[in-house]
């Protein structure tokens, strides 16, 4: 027994009622929920089709719901993550609404967005499929334009590898995908997890990959050839308060432990991708030029002084004309960690700089990696977040065999003194892919954070 979510705001409406008609009719869905943004035109005119459509003699199998999200965090913007967890509620309840006749607790949530042209079936079915098979988790992944996904990749990619590296996180193809399924138990999980329920804004997909990877939930990448063909954003600027949350929400866990143990994580392989999306420019390069140069404060000036010399030279001389090249992959690296510990979500000259910085970290891997071809471009992206991985899981493995050798020589000496509760060593740690062994992970991290 399933429940399938489309969170919405303002969306393109014979869309969402084609993808409701799909999902009512899948013989594993027993509701549909609709959870709505707020009460905007967009909210009245999609509650007055479905109840035309459930009044008349061909309603639908299975009862559909327009609810508007509630307002659950407290300190963040209102949004994405109010609404997710809104359906995540209502699933939990669902069972004990005599409207909705159903029989029995709900068993899955899933979610997907409600302007995906391409959704069928297919996407409810393999979501099925992997909890069938005792996954906890189903994430939906797919093939992107080479522009698309920047955020994904240049900033909550980079911050899983940098942060947790011998963890599952790094390995996760899409951590802020909103097509997923959960099963009950995990949904009962991040509902008690106040940190979850305090994110509202669009950190929540980066909340909710986090959790469940530190909860040690199994997980399982279903991979979509047709792609998620939807609206795309106008241009880069349009992303800046996504960019900001999400970076925030990596920040806000940068010093949660997550244990590298035994997690059962397996992605599924991907396809040759259609010439529809690797033709695909997501953004308008010329446009995006300019944003380097606008906005500027003399505070930002004075925060860019926290910044390694060639950064700031570089943000400095964009700030007078289109200049990008600086901010290659050690760059924006470098910059990230600058960012981990000073950034404020709330002080504006703090969100545009990092934009700005972000800006020209994409416009540099555009001119030097997409422009060469999407095959290219794709394995740019690979290549810098999994040399960074590598890099940090070999400091990580170093400075955990250290400690080692140092118990070892201590016990020599006094072998009757009890461990150090201090001690890095937990058991088993994680290598790639297979999750062999255990350590702590952020505690070695923190040390070497410095010396990479």
């Amino acid at each position: 027994m399933a429940l399938v979510c489309f969170p919405f705001k303002k969306e393109h409406i014979p869309t969402v009622l084609r993808n409701v008609e799909i999902a009512t009719n899948h013989p594993n869905v027993s509701i549909v929920l609709l959870a709505a943004a707020c009460s905007n035109d967009c909210f009245h005119e999609i509650s007055k089709a479905i109840a035309a459509k459930s009044a008349s003699s061909d309603p639908y199998p299975v009862p559909v719901r327009v609810e508007v999200q509630e307002r659950l965090g407290v300190n963040l913007r209102p949004g994405k993550g109010d609404g997710m967890n809104s359906a995540l509620r209502y699933f939990m309840k669902a069972h004990t609404l005599p409207e909705n006749k159903l029989t029995a607790p709900l068993q899955r949530i899933h979610f997907y967005d409600a302007d995906i042209e391409s959704f069928d079936k297919a996407w409810i079915t393999k979501a099925e499929e992997g909890t069938s098979l005792g996954y906890d988790v189903v994430r939906h992944y797919f093939p992107r334009s080479s522009t698309d996904a920047q955020v994904t990749w240049q900033v909550t990619k980079v911050g899983f590898a940098l942060l947790w590296p011998r963890t599952t996180l790094p390995w996760v193809q899409q951590p802020l995908g909103g097509e997923l399924c959960f099963t009950r138990r995990v949904v009962e999980k991040l509902l008690s997890d106040q940190r979850v329920v305090r994110q509202s804004n669009w950190g929540i997909d980066t909340l909710y990959t986090f959790v469940c990877a530190q909860n040690g939930y199994s997980l399982l990448e279903a991979y979509m050839p047709q792609g998620k063909m939807h609206a795309l954003y106008g241009g880069l600027r349009d992303l800046k308060t996504m960019l900001c949350e999400c970076f925030a929400a990596v920040q806000s866990l940068k010093d949660e432990h997550v244990q590298s143990s035994a997690t059962v994580h397996r992605i599924d392989p991907p396809a040759a991708v259609p010439e529809s999306i690797t033709s695909k420019i997501g953004y308008d390069v010329e446009k995006s030029l300019k944003l380097l140069r606008e906005n500027w404060s003399d505070r930002q000036m004075e925060l860019l002084t926290l910044f390694p010399s060639d950064i700031q030279d570089g943000l400095l001389a964009a700030s007078e004309w289109p200049e990008y090249m600086f901010m290659d992959e050690d760059a924006w690296i470098r910059a990230y960690k600058v960012y981990l510990d000073n950034f404020v979500l709330d002080d504006e000259d703090w969100r545009e700089l990092l934009f700005k910085t972000w800006v020209a970290r994409v416009l540099n891997y555009t001119m030097r990696h997409v422009l060469r071809g999407y095959h290219v471009a794709q394995q740019a992206n690979t290549d810098m977040v999994m040399k960074l991985h590598m890099k940090r899981s070999l400091a990580a493995f170093d400075r955990h065999k250290c400690s080692i050798d140092i118990q070892d020589a201590s016990s020599d000496v006094q072998s009757d003194a009890p461990p150090s509760p201090e001690s890095d060593h937990e058991g088993p740690v994680s290598t790639g892919k297979e999750f062999l062994l255990n350590v702590r992970s952020e505690q070695m991290i923190a040390d070497e954070f410095d010396t990479l």
